[in-house]
């Protein structure tokens, strides 16, 4: 009994000893985790610290990125009495010009003109004087419609007297708008082309005038009041433009510098145009249609009062992304100040007492084919025809002026147009010219055509 007494002591002395090397090892453990806890304490604000030096250096990157830009900016930047912005806008243009027959223009051929006496044949020519500068403003929203203008001039007002001028010429006002645009309707105060004779063709040679022009396309810029619609319909694919012109006198302007009044402005009221457009969309393109017409008041010396007017049909239909046809077609009478009729409004007879208008019709058509997003080609070809009834036996039938005495225009072109970045252009264009005199022989005239452009 006392062997077996003491092994039981002696057990329970080994049962304490390993509890108490139990606990001690269970506080060991304990202390273990809280030196690691205070260890990863100490890893997340070294890590946070560096995460926030790396946050601090990246902010004084860009601050200093936004900076640089601040002062390029004001360097740049257009100041204006108001604090809505401006921006400059424009394109450097250089063109060259070989004709092989004369011209009315060397630098931009509109009509063939006949070769007098000894004179030689054709010219070479180069200019910047097709060179356009612009400027557009955004103004304040007002009775809910948001406000803009601009307007731009180019080079193309006449060659100065000066000595070495042949490449200069004098600034002109080529178009300016100021308007009110809402979500589906606008109001317009514009110099610009004829609001039923909107499309125009494409080419680099033609910037002075349109390309076409007196050859199918109504382009003369005049002052107008415009007012558009597209919410006749539900699907808006159906639109109203109606709107005032004062339109100028045909034909070149006389020598003096004084302007008088137009035919038009002599009978106290404006000329009036309205258009229709219709949009019919075939997947992810649309075929556009317009439909115009214009009435203009004409008034002439012994209270005698002529009724100019036009009717005009557009299109423009994306075949494909990269074939597209464009084109317009007019009929109408006295259209000289838009730029049709041969540059005449009536052709006057020795025994008339009144003014007859002349009837004339024409227009244009181009197929743009857009290989890639930078390279285009354009095959365009434009008619104006005023009416050989109305001109035979008139006074004008010998006049001497090639303007007067021209009864139809016929003009085609294709080009190439090159764009490897969307700043800078290149283009090379051939043109061939046939203008009819009233009587007689036919004149022409063919041109090869290069341009190159900064736009900016």
């Amino acid at each position: 009994m006392d062997q077996l007494m003491t092994a039981m002591d002696n057990m329970r002395e080994q049962l304490d000893k390993s509890q108490r090397e139990m606990e001690q090892m269970r506080s060991e453990i304990a202390d273990l985790r809280t030196q690691l806890a205070q260890a990863h304490a100490g890893e997340a604000p070294e890590q946070a610290a560096t995460d926030l030096q790396s946050s601090v250096q990246q902010l004084q990157e860009q601050s200093a990125i936004l900076q640089s830009e601040v002062k390029q900016h004001d360097q740049t930047k257009v100041e204006s009495l108001s604090k809505y912005p401006v921006r400059i806008s424009g394109m450097l243009l250089f063109t060259s010009l070989l004709n092989s027959s004369n011209v009315d223009n060397v630098d931009l051929a509109i009509i063939a003109t006949p070769q007098y006496g000894n004179q030689p044949q054709g010219s070479l020519s180069a200019t910047a004087r097709q060179t356009i500068l612009g400027l557009e403003a955004s103004g304040p929203s007002l009775w809910g419609a948001r406000s803009s203008a601009d307007i731009s001039v180019d080079f193309f007002g006449g060659i100065p007297y000066a000595d070495y001028a042949t490449s200069s010429g004098l600034l002109r006002l080529r178009t300016a708008h100021a308007g009110l645009d809402w979500s589906h309707r606008s109001l317009l105060a514009s110099f610009d082309r004829p609001l039923i004779s909107p499309l125009q063709p494409t080419s680099f040679l033609s910037v002075g005038e349109p390309a076409l022009a007196w050859s199918g396309n109504l382009w003369t810029w005049s002052p107008q009041l415009e007012f558009k619609d597209s919410s006749l319909l539900a699907n808006k694919k159906l639109g109203i433009d109606a709107g005032l012109i004062d339109v100028p006198a045909p034909g070149p302007p006389p020598s003096h510098a004084l302007r008088a009044a137009s035919p038009s402005e002599q009978s106290h009221q404006p000329g009036y145009e309205t258009r229709l457009t219709s949009s019919i969309p075939i997947g992810d393109r649309a075929i556009e249609i317009g439909a115009g017409g214009y009435y203009s008041r004409q008034a002439y010396e012994d209270d005698h009062h002529l009724d100019a007017w036009a009717g005009t049909l557009d299109w423009k239909i994306p075949f494909t992304q990269h074939l597209e046809l464009s084109g317009e077609f007019y009929r109408g009478r006295s259209i000289g100040g838009l730029g049709g009729g041969a540059f005449k409004d009536y052709a006057p007879f020795a025994d008339d007492t009144i003014q007859r208008g002349l009837n004339a019709e024409g227009g244009w058509g181009q197929f743009k084919i857009k290989m890639t997003r930078s390279l285009e080609t354009n095959f365009a070809f434009g008619v104006d025809n005023a009416f050989a009834g109305d001109l035979r036996g008139s006074d004008v039938e010998f006049e001497n002026n090639d303007y007067m005495n021209l009864a139809r225009n016929r003009t085609g072109f294709a080009n190439v147009i090159l764009r490897p970045k969307t700043y800078l252009l290149f283009s090379a264009e051939y043109r061939n010219i046939y203008s009819w005199p009233i009587s007689g022989q036919s004149n022409s005239n063919q041109s090869l055509g290069l341009a190159a452009g900064y736009l900016f």
